[in-house]
């Protein structure tokens, strides 16, 4: 488990740099990493940045940096791995926005990971905000990458505690509360009216009771969860909400959509209205999405079931390109970030340095500009480093950022497009299943007669 500390700085950085960066504690600084800056220079480059949101009105407050500590059980993990999920859970806080030096100490049982961040951001020049509420998302970021490593979450995250069995449930995948949660949002997601979002759940296989309170039981399940229970998100009037703004997303004319819906297992569904009604209104509805089903594997030459497969396939091939592709352009986006970043300044500092070369006494200009002189050699270094040899414009590096992110932005279009496909193509295939096992044969048979339009 991770336990999580964060408190700001607001004197000096440089002695909490210092602090962090001692080699009897880091294994000689083999457990120093950076991002955006040098650990050498940091509190110099922390500085600039300031001065630069200062210019442009940003640097608001009197925080210099902040110290964030990740502490690890004893014997949990060993040193690399905790210095590898210190820089993973630091990269997700800070967006690639925030110079920061991460060490890992080892001089004591627990190892423990030291972040010092710079308050002000150096790609909007933005202070970071630190509450309650900025504490329980980089604590649930904690839990989040501690339980994709084997590790235990620990962690507050501004959710209503649990028991201590609800909580070892939970991390087991066996809580009733958090199957009932994944169950509740899957079925608003597809649905657009509460009638819909029962009738979701009822075939999810869930049991409804409506009384004051709305309330489910799964199958096996002994007592009925009240939504409310599980947090002010999953209340009656948030689900309202939440259905409302479904509905919204929708503008095209009912008469014009050709969205294909779940098939209605009419047999499964129990209501307290005029039931004969309602499954009149249900056998029609299947007729529809049948039709609609048969007509999208007809349009896309998908009849053939393996063709469907390979299909399905290539859709879900495709979505992990993207998302390869965005993983790249995030990491190239970030590294154009960090050359403007150092050009900016190491262009400071050279004017500083060309300025005292006319200066009355240059010794003097030197002894008050040395941590210009000190940051000028820094940054031509890292920048060599990024396969900086001849400063770019800035004109230059702009446009190169903005067609990045252009880039990025069609690849996240295009993958939100694959997405909905690949929906698509999951609600035809359970309406496969419901089609093949239902019990009134001649409603199947019915399809073929169906005439398809627009409206249906």
């Amino acid at each position: 488990m991770a336990y999580i500390k964060i408190f700001p700085i607001k004197v000096t950085d440089k002695k909490a740099l210092d602090y962090i960066m001692n080699p009897d504690k880091t294994e000689e600084k083999l457990l120093i990493s950076s991002f955006a800056c040098s650990p050498e220079s940091a509190d110099l480059e922390f500085a600039f940045t300031r001065e630069e949101g200062k210019k442009n009105v940003m640097d608001k407050g009197n925080n210099l940096a902040f110290h964030l500590i990740q502490s690890f059980k004893p014997g949990e993990v060993d040193a690399e791995t905790a210095h590898k999920l210190g820089k993973e859970f630091a990269d997700e806080v800070l967006k690639g926005k925030y110079e920061y030096v991460i060490s890992t100490h080892v001089d004591q049982k627990h190892i423990h990971n030291h972040i010092i961040f710079n308050a002000t951001s150096f790609v909007e020049h933005h202070k970071y905000v630190s509450n309650k509420r900025s504490y329980h998302k980089i604590c649930r970021i904690s839990n989040r990458i501690c339980q994709e490593n084997g590790l235990v979450t620990s962690m507050p995250t501004g959710e209503k505690g649990k028991s201590y069995k609800e909580n070892m449930e939970y991390h087991r995948g066996n809580s009733w509360k958090a199957k009932l949660k994944f169950a509740v949002d899957k079925a608003i997601w597809s649905s657009i009216n509460y009638d819909e979002f029962l009738q979701k759940m009822k075939l999810s296989g869930y049991e409804i009771r409506q009384g004051k309170n709305l309330a489910f039981r799964a199958p096996e399940q002994r007592n009925f969860t009240n939504m409310k229970s599980l947090g002010s998100y999953y209340t009656e009037e948030s689900v309202l909400l939440r259905l409302e703004k479904n509905r919204h997303k929708i503008k095209m004319p009912r008469n014009a959509s050709r969205e294909i819906h779940l098939y209605v297992e009419i047999s499964s569904y129990v209501t307290t209205g005029n039931r004969a009604g309602f499954d009149r209104w249900a056998k029609l509805n299947n007729l529809k999405e049948s039709a609609r089903t048969f007509n999208y594997l007809s349009e896309n030459n998908l009849l053939n079931y393996e063709d469907f497969e390979q299909h399905v396939e290539d859709i879900s091939n495709a979505i992990l390109t993207s998302n390869q592709k965005l993983i790249e352009l995030d990491a190239e986006i970030a590294k154009q970030k960090v050359i403007q970043k150092h050009c900016d300044s190491y262009r400071i500092c050279r004017k500083i340095i060309e300025d005292g070369k006319k200066a009355p006494d240059p010794k003097s200009y030197k002894s008050k500009h040395q941590s210009e002189y000190q940051l000028h050699d820094t940054l031509k270094q890292q920048l060599q480093k990024l396969g900086i040899t001849r400063l770019p414009s800035q004109d230059r590096l702009i446009s190169r950022i903005a067609n990045l992110e252009n880039k990025r932005s069609t690849i996240i279009h295009e993958k939100q497009d694959l997405q909905k496909r690949q929906s698509t193509l999951q609600i035809i295939q359970e309406n496969f299943v419901h089609l093949l096992t239902s019990h009134n044969h001649s409603d199947i048979l019915q399809v073929n007669s169906v005439q398809v339009h627009p409206e249906l």
